[in-house]
């Protein structure tokens, strides 16, 4: 059963604000794991330091909000935009950002390379030699001629990944998913 926000609380959780209109709204230190957001008007609002692992936030408008200290794994954020967004030091593995908007948004240099590597269109060749990239989730994403050398790539989720020609000496894949991934010499993994 999911509540309704009635203005003050600061426990969230499960909430259905689905389309509500937050613009510009004090949730500083909420508690919004597994609230659904879904569409909600929440720029320009201050979300510093919030709990929303699990929250729905498909298609949330979060331009120019204050997003910093968040933590957000397992959250939905695809086709959210997050235009001039601040999130640094926020937590974002395991989020889905698919078609989501980032332009000009603040991140830390770490996830500013993932989303980059997450939203690239053509082949990659980047250079991600010993970055984090564990438990994120590369679906689909284009890795090929990648540096991911000594790259921590456990529990990610590489499925349909394009990994060819990446260089991965020294690479962590342990519980990495790689079904239907393109690996560096071509052959696709079953």
């Amino acid at each position: 059963m999911q509540r309704i926000y009635r203005g003050e609380e600061r426990d969230l959780e499960g909430y259905d604000l689905r389309g509500a209109e937050l613009s510009g709204a004090n949730l500083r230190a909420c508690f919004l794991a597994g609230a659904n957001l879904r569409e909600a008007n929440l720029s320009n609002a201050d979300l510093e330091g919030c709990f929303l692992a699990g929250a729905d936030l498909h298609g949330a408008n979060l331009r120019r909000a204050n997003l910093q200290r968040i933590m957000m794994w397992l959250s939905d954020l695809s086709k959210a935009n997050l235009r001039e967004a601040n999130l640094m030091a926020a937590n974002l593995h395991r989020v889905n950002l698919s078609g989501a908007d980032l332009t000009d948004a603040q991140l830390d240099e770490k996830w500013a390379r993932i989303v980059s590597l997450l939203t690239s269109k053509k082949g990659n060749g980047q250079n991600y030699a010993g970055y984090d990239l564990s438990k994120t989730d590369l679906r689909g994403a284009d890795l090929s001629n990648a540096n991911l050398a000594g790259c921590s790539l456990a529990g990610a989720d590489l499925r349909g990944t394009n990994l060819k020609g990446a260089i991965l000496t020294g690479a962590d894949l342990s519980g990495a998913d790689l079904e239907g991934a393109t690996m560096p010499d071509g052959t696709i993994h079953e």
